[in-house]
C-alpha cells in the first residue's frame, strides 16, 4: 500500500514537473533591441521587441479599420529606426519618446506587431534645487 502511494507521488511530481517546465518555456521570451533586429536578414516570428518610438509621424487611420504605424529606434542609442504596423487602437500613452514592448513578426525591414504595450508616464518630477 504505502508502495503505491510513493509511485502515485512521484508520478503526480513529474506531471507537475513537466506542466511548470512547458508553461515557463511557452511564456519566456528574451526581449530584443532594434539594433540587432535591423542586422537580420530574414524573416523572425513570435517575437518581442524592446524601442523606444522615434521622432517622426505617428500615422493612426480608423476607417475601415483601426491601423497605427510608427518608427521605433534602440532605447540605449537611437540609431537605426524600424517600422512598425499594428492594426488595433492606438494607446493613449503613444507618444515620441516613450518606450514600447512589441510582440509580432518582423517581415521585410517592418515589425508587424500584434501586441503593443507603452511605458506608463512618471508621475514623479525631480524636485529644483533651491537658488541661495
Amino acid at each position: 500500500m504505502v508502495k503505491k502511494l510513493i509511485i502515485a507521488g512521484v508520478i503526480v511530481s513529474g506531471a507537475v514537473g513537466v506542466l511548470l517546465y512547458s508553461a515557463v518555456n511557452a511564456t519566456a521570451k528574451s526581449v530584443m533591441t532594434v539594433n540587432a533586429l535591423s542586422t537580420e536578414k530574414g524573416e523572425l516570428s513570435q517575437i518581442r521587441l524592446g524601442a523606444r518610438v522615434a521622432e517622426g509621424q505617428i500615422e493612426y487611420q480608423t476607417t475601415p479599420n483601426f491601423r497605427l504605424s510608427f518608427s521605433v529606434h534602440d532605447i540605449k542609442d537611437p540609431g537605426p529606426t524600424i517600422r512598425v504596423v499594428y492594426n488595433g487602437i492606438m494607446p493613449d500613452t503613444l507618444k515620441v519618446g516613450r518606450d514600447v514592448i512589441l510582440e509580432g513578426d518582423f517581415r521585410g525591414g517592418e515589425f508587424v506587431a500584434s501586441s503593443l504595450l507603452t511605458q506608463c508616464p512618471s508621475k514623479y518630477e525631480v524636485p529644483e534645487p533651491k537658488q541661495g
